[in-house]
């Protein structure tokens, strides 16, 4: 995935990182160290009720999100945001996905079911394609069309998430995206402020790194997210919400010697069973999961909100 060097600075200057490597730019894709990602999930989080929050997206249309990582997420009681490339769920190919295409890509069923089971379905484009490299025609057929297509298969999508999160500062992009969606998610960022962040440039961390970094080794990637995690509360403030994460999830398939996971995309897919634990430790240490629907906007104060605390929308 690709990173704007202007976010970069920002999270450098948030997070005051004594290291960082860029790995495989060739592929956009941008690996930190596990501590700078876990790090950035953890900074400036007060949540209301809960005191831990965060916000659960998964890309892409991986087929092992339905068959892995739904079962996983209704064990606990989660719910997440899934951002479907309409292109792909129609043709399955690699012109239009950014999986393996085939049996590996979910269909119009598969998201029409988890609609049904209560997740939120947003918008990623018409073919995964980074909009800041396309003519103004290509560029509004990339958005205005994935709209009228989630529309003509029962789905009201209010927010887009951009391929490769690139349009950060793009005034071009983010005036397209805003004659049809309510919100964008875009540029990398350590968490959304809700009392400044711009609404079509919400920020977003994926799981990249820590899958690069220690790619075999479940238990480490595990203790860096707790022993990160336990650092939030010390940023909460009188119960107010301020700030909140969105991580996104790729890939969910079992990682081990018997598995068919190209090396293309074991850094997009994190194992079933880590997964599983880190589900289990937001459960169990009281962490409150949201969707990008519950998010609000004021128009009168131009400030986000959590939607159902009447305390923050103001």
């Amino acid at each position: 995935m690709i990173v704007n060097k202007n976010c970069f600075s920002k999270l450098l200057s948030v997070i005051n990182a004594k290291k960082y490597q860029i790995i495989n730019q060739e592929t956009k894709k941008i690996l930190l160290t596990s501590s700078f990602l876990f790090l950035i999930i953890n900074t400036f989080l007060p949540i209301a009720s809960a005191q831990k929050a965060i916000i659960l997206n998964f890309d892409d249309d991986w087929k092992g999100q339905l068959n892995y990582a739904v079962p996983i997420l209704e064990k606990y009681g989660f719910k997440a945001s899934f951002f479907v490339t309409c292109g792909c769920l129609t043709y399955h190919n690699s012109t239009s996905c950014n999986n393996a295409g085939g049996n590996s890509a979910m269909t119009w069923d598969d998201i029409t079911l988890l609609s049904k089971m209560g997740y939120d379905i947003q918008a990623h484009g018409m073919s995964h394609k980074d909009l800041t490299t396309l003519s103004a025609s290509d560029l509004e057929y990339e958005v205005g069309q994935t709209k009228q297509c989630l529309l003509e298969h029962g789905f009201n999508s209010t927010v887009f998430g951009t391929p490769y999160a690139t349009g950060e500062g793009n005034s071009t992009v983010i005036n397209t995206i805003s004659k049809y969606y309510d919100m964008a998610r875009l540029g990398y960022g350590p968490l959304v402020l809700l009392n400044s962040t711009d609404r079509f440039s919400l920020p977003l961390l994926t799981d990249y790194e820590l899958q690069a970094m220690y790619r075999d080794n479940s238990t480490k990637i595990l203790d860096i997210f707790i022993q990160v995690m336990n650092n939030q509360t010390q940023f909460n403030t009188n119960g107010t919400i301020a700030a909140i994460p969105i991580i996104v999830y790729h890939n969910v398939d079992y990682k081990n010697n018997n598995s068919n996971i190209s090396p293309n995309w074991l850094d997009s897919t994190i194992d079933v069973n880590l997964f599983d634990s880190e589900m289990k430790y937001l459960h169990d240490n009281g962490f409150q999961v949201l969707t990008m629907s519950d998010l609000g906007y004021n128009q009168t104060s131009n400030k986000l909100y959590i939607k159902d605390n009447t305390d923050d929308n103001s």
